[in-house]
């Protein structure tokens, strides 16, 4: 059974003003693992909201490791879980 995330990431200070949601939301999907699927939903000049569905191999509890690592990406410093 896969598993479905419902996932909003946000800017903190640490990304500074000029930093895009948009350009976030791309990183963030380019660096999901192979097998994940992702869904932009919306987005705002601070946050982006994704539908995310990972590989049935995994648990909620592994998909959510996964996702932390991806978001602990230096490419996406500054974006937080909110």
């Amino acid at each position: 059974m896969t598993t479905t995330l419902s996932l909003r990431i946000e800017r903190t200070e640490e990304a500074g003003s000029g930093a895009a949601a948009e350009t976030a939301a791309v990183r963030l999907i380019a660096l999901l693992p192979q097998g994940w699927e992702a869904s932009l939903l919306e987005y705002t000049d601070t946050t982006a909201s994704f539908s995310l569905t990972a590989p049935a191999s995994l648990s909620a509890p592994a998909a959510d490791r996964e996702l932390d690592a991806v978001l602990a990406s230096p490419a996406l410093r500054g974006w937080t879980r909110s």
